[in-house]
């Protein structure tokens, strides 16, 4: 009788690691997890980091271990007009791809048809200096994340190229940038950059450099919008000697503006933050505090955003919701609603007028809008 031949067997090695090591173990299983959509063990990272120890994914997660202020430091960097590594672009790509997908669940609270049309440009403007000499090439998997091509559906996987794929994308951004054809968004297909970062090679690194700089506005803000979403804290340095016995320079107070029997106040708050305090008309003298650079930049856009001219309109936020409903005496109002406490309020046609009105004429004070963008560049895009 033919005996069977002895099933090899991979030797198993037990090591001890340090806790710095376990956390780039833990952060990796993390990103693969993300990257691929399966969860994988602690000594499967470790083999993956292994088998592909190349310097710049070994710099990625040195990067990720301190992720605040490994990103600040690329910021400074940028604004320094100092060229990144690719590892650190990575990095930001990674959190980008956080950011789309992060407020998702409603139309109104996604990424911006314009932010996501950039970031496919900027992963073109990457696909065409790199160096793509993988095996397996990766032109199919990016075409999973992206709307249905006719022609790619009738192709074997293997059969797709790169002129395929750079039909699709850019068929893709048109569409993203084309106002009479909001559809969907292929929120996914920003992981795409990420992936291309992280698998490919680029030789020349001011040629890669050069193609993503034109993108580096709205890759930050998707990125720190990412950070945000994943960390809840802003993209901020901590302040030279932050300690219990250190007060930080006083801050000028923000306009405040009145009409019609309401009053909007903007709070000062930590660091670089403010809340708008709306003061509503009645003797209750009610007061509603939008807190927060988020709900506060979702407030702005609903307040913009909902259609006022078309009865059951409505407006579906991460943090708000809003609809124009009718009175008795077919008349216009606005139900709003926060998601969070559920504090509900009815709003008579003018009175949101009223409202919107507050809101634009704070935003036009210097004072208040240079305050806006330096909490946009620490919380992103929202």
């Amino acid at each position: 009788m033919a005996q069977k031949a002895a099933t090899a067997h991979q030797p198993v090695i037990s090591i001890r690691i340090s806790e710095a090591l376990r956390s780039r173990l833990e952060t990796l299983k993390e990103v693969i997890a993300h990257k691929t959509g399966k969860t994988v063990s602690t000594s499967e990272a470790a083999k993956q980091l292994l088998e592909s120890a190349r310097d710049d994914r070994l710099e990625l997660a040195n990067l990720l271990t301190e992720p605040t202020d490994s990103l600040l430091n690329v910021r400074g960097k940028a604004e320094a007009h100092l060229p990144l590594t690719q590892a650190e672009w990575a990095l930001v790509a990674y959190y980008c791809a956080k950011g789309a997908e992060s407020f998702a669940s409603t139309e109104q609270g996604q990424l911006s048809y314009e932010s996501l049309a950039d970031i496919l440009e900027a992963f073109l403007a990457a696909y065409a200096v790199a160096m793509r000499k993988k095996k397996v090439s990766l032109d199919f998997f990016y075409l999973m994340t992206l709307p249905e091509d006719k022609q790619v559906a009738t192709k074997d996987p293997n059969a797709v190229d790169s002129e395929d794929l750079r039909r699709v994308v850019n068929r893709t951004i048109q569409m993203l940038r084309d106002p009479a054809q909001k559809r969907r968004r292929p929120l996914l297909a920003v992981r795409n950059l990420y992936t291309l970062l992280d698998e490919e090679k680029f030789s020349n690194i001011e040629r890669f450099n050069d193609a993503l700089w034109p993108h580096w506005n709205t890759l930050w803000r998707v990125c720190a919008r990412g950070h945000y979403a994943v960390h809840r804290k802003p993209l901020r340095p901590k302040p030279i000697g932050d300690d219990d016995d250190f007060e930080g320079p006083m801050q000028r107070g923000l306009p405040s503006q009145e009409e019609g029997g309401y009053r909007l106040d903007l709070v000062r708050e930590e660091g670089n933050d403010f809340s708008p305090y709306l003061h509503l008309p009645g003797p209750l003298a009610p007061r509603y505090p939008v807190n927060g650079y988020a709900r506060t930049a979702e407030f702005r856009r609903m307040l913009e955003g909902l259609d006022l001219t078309r009865p059951l309109a409505q407006w579906h936020g991460h943090y708000f919701y809003a609809h124009v409903g009718i009175t008795e005496s077919q008349e216009f109002d606005v139900n709003f609603c926060a998601r969070d406490n559920g504090v509900s309020f009815v709003f008579p046609m003018e009175h949101w007028k009223t409202i919107q009105n507050l809101f634009r004429r704070a935003w036009q004070s210097p004072d208040v809008l240079q305050a806006w963008d330096t909490l946009a560049m620490e919380y992103g895009e929202m």
